[in-house]
């Protein structure tokens, strides 16, 4: 069974990366590994939404 993923954690996370980002004083090294990081955040953050509208699907048919 998969961990449940918490949408808003996983936002937050990826705004923190993306302003990181944006100041643009990070080494190379450290950008591409903040990327990932970000990367990683928007996978969990379409998980999170694909779950929610599943759910609401299914509570949506459910009447």
């Amino acid at each position: 069974m998969s961990e449940k993923i918490d949408f808003e954690k996983a936002l937050k996370s990826l705004e923190e990366v993306v302003s990181s980002l944006e100041k643009g004083d990070r080494t190379l090294e450290e950008a591409i590994a903040l990327f990932e990081k970000g990367m990683a955040n928007v996978k969990d953050c379409q998980s999170a939404l694909k779950e929610a509208e599943i759910k609401i699907i299914q509570l949506s048919e459910a009447e």
